[in-house]
């Protein structure tokens, strides 16, 4: 997260080339060009007549603001939000577990899969040690081997 400042004077212009309806206000944009850590970004088409305008520029997310109240606001909830979904990991986490057991419920043949992939790890696992079993014994027996003769 960095803080930019604007480096341009935008002046707003209208989103669309299209005229307005009778009565209607036009919606306005601005490009900005924003400095930020010795480097120059551009930023196109932000809402002009927002306190906050969210945007999705460059490939990179953006929130910019003409308010230091505004910005302060939208970072408080933001964080919030960010907040609230690290809290709730262990409750998700545990509504996974519960999915996946009703879904293993509904259908048997998923819960007989399983079983088989369980089955089959343990049996990697038991030659796993079994394979190094018999590769220490055979180095005992050369050794053995070895003294002996």
């Amino acid at each position: 997260m960095e803080i930019g400042y604007v480096v341009n004077q935008p002046i707003p212009r209208p989103k669309y080339q299209l005229p307005a309806a009778f009565g209607q206000q036009q919606e306005t944009v601005v490009d900005l060009v924003v400095k930020t850590n010795d480097q120059t970004y551009n930023y196109n088409n932000l809402p002009a007549q927002q306190d906050v305008a969210d945007s999705v520029s460059n490939g990179e997310s953006l929130i910019v603001s003409d308010s230091r109240d505004a910005i302060s606001s939208e970072i408080i909830n933001l964080k919030q939000k960010s907040l609230d979904i690290a809290n709730s990991r262990d409750y998700h986490l545990s509504m996974v577990e519960k999915y996946d057991k009703v879904l293993l419920e509904i259908h048997p043949e998923l819960a007989e899969k399983q079983e088989q992939k369980q089955e089959m790890d343990t049996l990697k696992k038991q030659m796993d040690e079994m394979s190094k079993s018999i590769a220490a014994l055979m180095e005992a027996n050369k050794d053995l081997i070895a003294k002996l003769t």
